[in-house]
């Protein structure tokens, strides 16, 4: 039998089955157990540097133990400058049979500019609708796009993996090369055109 409520109003009492969720809770019992009774963390062991999260059933922040939080505070400082993403332009304008730039043609990706990730393949007549230009190849044996950025990236420094020393000088050096070769540090930097997709192309 359902556990009833009284719902008083000025005209009447009613009673009436209490809501539940899915985990046969009502109300009042989801509110107490979903609200962390204390904020903050506590030892895991008595004097202990490791610590963890107060909470009831409320998703709280992982814990994270002093000496993790001290070498992500020595990665941050000796990583603050590199090592850093650079970008640079990499697609190629419509052309009329004199060479000349169409205005307002078709953008397209060169071979090397980046993909665009996850990098799932998707049907040639859905990228065509929604203008996404990139690598032909086939999905399930029928022909499909994997998309690709307008531009394409590098690291500085060249080759860098994680645990590699960063040697600032070598760097800015490698980096000053990069932007006079027309390297950027952000993408909004290379004012790429907007790729249209079939409907607003016929709508022009």
């Amino acid at each position: 039998m359902p556990q009833l409520e009284q719902v008083v109003s000025e005209q009447e009492v009613v009673f009436r089955p209490k809501k539940r969720d899915s985990a046969g809770r009502d109300e009042q019992q989801a509110r107490a157990m979903d609200t962390p009774p204390a904020s903050g963390s506590r030892a895991l062991v008595p004097g202990g540097k490791e610590h963890i999260a107060i909470g009831g059933n409320k998703v709280m922040p992982p814990p994270i133990s002093a000496v993790d939080e001290a070498y992500a505070a020595t990665v941050a400082e000796a990583h603050a400058e590199y090592p850093r993403a650079m970008y640079h332009r990499a697609f190629k304008r419509e052309r009329d049979a004199a060479g000349k730039i169409v205005s307002g043609g078709e953008v397209t990706p060169l071979a090397s500019a980046d993909p665009i990730n996850p990098g799932y393949p998707v049907p040639a007549n859905v990228a065509q609708r929604n203008g996404i230009k990139g690598i032909l190849s086939t999905s399930e044996g029928s022909p499909a796009i994997i998309g690709q950025h307008l531009y394409k990236t590098c690291l500085v420094p060249s080759g860098w993996q994680v645990g590699d020393k960063i040697n600032l000088a070598a760097c800015r050096k490698e980096e000053e090369v990069l932007l006079k070769a027309g390297w950027v540090r952000t993408p909004s930097e290379l004012n790429l055109p907007k790729q249209k997709t079939v409907e607003e192309e016929s709508d022009e």
